[in-house]
């Protein structure tokens, strides 16, 4: 029969009649999406639904396709890791339906068992997501020959089942077949269906799978009701639920009402549903499956077709041929993907495989089209913990660490080939691709930017994504396409892996200049995510580019034992049991991050904006250097200069939108309470401090205290200490320091050193080494000076200005405020020489010996005391006029240290 076109929203009233929708909803709201129980909960059974059972009202049609009994438990990841708790309930195949592998799911054990392993990834616990079905525009074949040669083709709109219940369906109709056949007495298998909570993909692909073998919603939801009321509390999956028991019934001529249009519908869906076991379909399920060895047997276990028989996409035959490998793919915030990559390549081209996989199926096809610029590729590894793995970028490890992290943490071989490192991976990898910026599509393409690196163009833009939290679920939703909210980082020398040991996320404000939205901070685990009063984040400090805070962390490990009570149980299994999988390369691990005596208590430093962040990642920046000072560690082995730990990754909201979320990447160092946040700016405002106007009284004792114990002695040794970190920024190969605003350098609480930090140098970098093939290709460079000038590292440091202000305070000002010292050093310059030292001299005594001259000191000591003045005045004299001998002290640090050098002490 013809039909004429249809709206598509008349088309759908008359398949779906609203009214009873929602009477079939009410129905089944009385059964389910009951609260679940308060957190922490024990969730220690899962719920078998039976196939059979003596509350179906028709059990003939319950047989549905054959017999073969069995039925199918609703479960979370906890329950698939417990492998006794499998056998006991006689499971003999699980389907993970999270939005990815859960990372120490036991996939060897389950294999030893005889437990098939699948999974379909269902992207999104949302009320949208569709789950069981989807709209869809279906090519029509063209009608005549003159169209299909002209390559015009017709579409219309079609209902089309999910994949994902098409996997499901799959799987437990594979298993029914086995039960069928299975010997007299043999107790029937069972399908765990499990994702992350046990609550709304993993019930609703369950109740789906049942409802099309022929048991009904009901008979399924009474089973809820008894054993996991909470279940299906996501509203749009219960209307999808609904939405199928129709279809189900006019499917099988059910529907007395029946009309054109519900034939129509009839032969659109069923035409689709005919595709379940077509080959294409099958492939796609049997790569799911990481059980057997032997892709055709694979292929033939879901199929029960002769691989002959099958007709293959190129992807699938370099996947069945050894030469490209199927892995799982994370973009945290969005979704978990499956892409293939070469079997064996380098990490630079398994990066570019994996961001044009996210640029062709995701973000050229988001609402404004976009491609990845700045991102970092992350690699973890089936049957590890999700938070043990290790960046595959040169920013945060080295090369030859990464290959060597690779191959001791996983077993990954590498070799050279044509120059060059190549990995050879396999399909237990992970991947996780963080997006940090992104471009910009326009309408029309620019021909100047085409072959220039998108990570290095200026016109990249945050990349932000949209996250909104459901009032009734278990716990963050957010740790569901992110695996976890936990700060990564990783360290600078050996690769190893770390996370904060609460889950955290930072706040930003689009807008950089407001420094008060950076300043909260969430700490909360398995809730949602809660930001209070700012300043809760431990901030230690906030400069004009960046804000830091302090956080700890510890090393993760394979196993998860570094997970305690604070930990998110997001992709963990049962933490009280033994860890499995255990190979010879992972108790390597374990015994060598053993041997760690502590943990980082880390400065972690923010920058204010992308920007900024991607400045302070150059090679010549603040990053840069720091891993470069790591690496060479002798030449910081005083600690004048901070200690850096790595690079960590992290995640922030929108102050102003807390359902905006965005990456950073962070610079940790090591948090040392003896300088915490004592920075030299504080340190000179409290040293010059005037104690008269202080109205604290245990304020005005303790800096009574520290100005009466800071001696001249005192003074040399914190102005040696500061020259001594410039030598060593010096010797570093460190070009430029930022030391005008005074908060770049740290004091210690004694006031006997100093620590600096922020060493960006951005102005003008550090010095860029030659490397070795550039050195072989210009060595006839060699013997000639002007084209091969010499590299001779120096600090520019504001000597000329700063430095002298730091000291004519030290000498002058202490205790008697800014403004005494710049009138007192004008009054010096302007007077005589003599007059200008006696000046020097009343006022070193009243700052450092008062009182001396109305004691009875023996005359022999008043005299040598004012000998030592004397010296002290003269030698302040020459530096405040540039007088010889020290007409050019501030040229450079090494005539500045040898000014200081003769500053006289007692």
């Amino acid at each position: 029969m013809k039909i004429s076109k249809m709206n598509v929203a008349t088309e759908d009233a008359m398949v779906f009649d609203e009214e009873h929708l929602q009477s079939r909803l009410a129905l089944m709201r009385q059964y389910i999406a009951r609260p679940i129980p308060k957190q922490p909960w024990d969730d220690s059974t899962p719920a078998l639904i039976p196939f059979y059972d003596d509350d179906d009202d028709n059990n003939d049609n319950a047989s549905g396709g054959g017999g073969g009994g069995g039925g199918i438990i609703i479960a979370g990841s906890r329950h698939a890791s417990n492998i006794p708790l499998l056998k006991s309930m006689n499971v003999t195949a699980v389907l993970n339906c999270a939005s990815g592998g859960i990372a120490r799911l036991p996939v060897d054990e389950l294999k030893e068992c005889g437990i098939r392993y699948a999974f379909t990834n269902c992207r999104q616990d949302s009320y949208t997501y569709p789950i069981l079905h989807e709209k869809k525009k279906v090519v029509k074949r063209p009608g005549n020959l003159e169209r299909m040669m002209n390559g015009k083709t017709d579409s219309e709109e079609r209902i089309i089942c999910s994949q994902h219940l098409e996997v499901s369906n799959s799987l437990f109709s594979d298993i029914r077949r086995q039960n069928s056949t299975a010997a007299a007495g043999k107790p029937p298998g069972n399908v765990l269906f499990f994702c992350v909570a046990g609550q709304n993909r993993s019930a609703a692909l369950a109740a789906a799978t049942l409802m099309l073998h022929g048991k009904p919603l009901e008979g399924i939801l009474k089973h809820c009701a008894r054993l996991r009321p909470f279940v299906l509390e996501n509203v749009g999956f219960q209307r999808q639920l609904v939405e199928l028991e129709v279809i189900m019934s006019k499917l099988k001529g059910r529907d007395a009402t029946a009309t054109a249009t519900t034939q129509l519908f009839r032969d659109q869906f069923s035409s689709h549903w005919e595709q379940l076991y077509q080959a294409k379909l099958a492939m796609q399920q049997s790569k799911r499956v990481r059980m057997e060895s032997d892709d055709d047997v694979k292929l033939m276990a879901l199929t029960d077709k002769p691989t002959s028989a099958i007709t293959h996409s190129k992807s699938e035959r370099e996947v069945l041929a050894g030469t490209k490998v199927e892995v799982e793919l994370l973009i945290p915030g969005l979704c978990t993907m499956e892409v293939c990559i070469p079997r064996e390549s380098t990490i630079p081209t398994v990066k570019k495989f994996l961001v044009k996989h996210v640029n062709d199926n995701l973000l050229r096809h988001d609402e404004h089209p976009s491609e990845v610029a700045k991102a970092w590729l992350v690699l973890a590894m089936f049957g590890y913990d999700d938070m043990y793995d290790i960046p595959l970028e040169v920013e945060a490890v080295e090369l030859k660490v990464q290959l060597e992290r690779i191959q001791h943490m996983f077993g990954l071989g590498a070799r050279l080939k044509d120059g060059e490192h190549h990995v050879t991976w396999n399909e237990r990898c992970r991947f996780a691709l963080v997006i940090m910026s992104v471009i910009k599509i326009p309408k029309v393409p620019s021909v100047d930017n085409e072959h220039i690196d998108p990570a290095k163009r200026p016109d990249q833009v945050p990349w932000t994504f949209v996250h909104e939290e459901r009032p009734n679920a278990p716990a963050t939703l957010l740790q569901n396409t992110l695996r976890a909210t936990h700060l990564r980082a990783w360290d600078f020398v050996t690769g190893e892996s770390l996370a904060s040991q609460l889950p955290i996320i930072f706040s930003f404000a689009e807008d950089p200049r407001d420094r008060r939205a950076f300043m909260m901070v969430s700490r909360s685990a398995n809730t949602l995510q809660q930001f209070h009063a700012p300043g809760e984040g431990d901030i230690l400090g906030m400069g004009e580019n960046a804000i830091v805070h302090r956080v700890q962390l510890s090393y993760t490990r394979g196993d998860g034992r570094h997970r305690d009570e604070h930990w998110t149980r997001v992709n963990v299994g049962l933490e009280n049991e033994e860890p499995v999988n255990k190979s010879s390369n992972k108790n390597k691990e374990d015994e060598s991050d053993s041997s760690h005596v502590e943990d980082w208590d880390a400065a972690v430093k923010r920058p204010f904006s992308l920007g900024k962040m991607l400045v302070f990642l150059q090679n010549s920046s603040e990053a840069g250097l720091a891993k470069r000072l790591r690496l060479a560690n002798l030449l910081n082995s005083d600690k004048r200069v901070l200690y850096f730990y790595g690079l960590g990754l992290g995640l922030s909201t929108n102050a102003y939108n807390e359902n905006e979320y965005k990456f950073e990447l962070m610079l940790l160092a090591k948090y040392c309470p003896n300088f915490s946040t004592y920075t030299m700016r504080v340190f000179m405002e409290e040293y010059m401090t005037v104690l008269g106007r202080v109205t604290d009284e245990a304020q005005r004792l303790s800096l009574h205290k520290m100005q009466s114990q800071f001696s001249i002695t005192s003074v040399k040794v914190f102005l040696v200490s500061l020259l001594n970190a410039f030598r060593d920024l010096t010797l570093m190969g460190v070009q430029a320091f930022d030391f005008n605003h005074l908060n770049n350098v740290l004091v210690s609480r004694d006031y006997q050193s100093v620590r600096l930090i922020d060493i960006d140098g951005n102005a003008q970098g550090s010095i860029n080494y030659p490397s070795l093939k550039d050195a072989l290709t210009n060595s006839d460079r060699s013997h000639n000076p002007a084209k091969n000038p010499p590299q001779k590292p120096s600090l520019n440091v504001d000597l000329n200005i700063l430095l002298p202000s730091v000291i004519e305070q030290l000498i002058l000002g202490k205790g008697r405020g800014k403004s005494f010292v710049s009138n007192t050093r004008s009054e010096i310059w302007r007077a005589p020489e003599e007059e200008g030292k006696a000046i020097i001299r009343g006022i070193l005594m009243e700052n450092f010996y008062p009182g001396v001259e109305n004691q009875e000191t023996e005359g022999a000591l008043k005299c040598k005391l004012q000998k030592h003045v004397t010296k002290v005045a003269e030698w302040f004299y020459a530096l405040l006029k540039k007088n010889s001998p020290w007409v050019n002290w501030t040229r450079d640090i090494y005539d500045a240290m040898r000014c200081i050098d003769h500053l006289p002490i007692s």
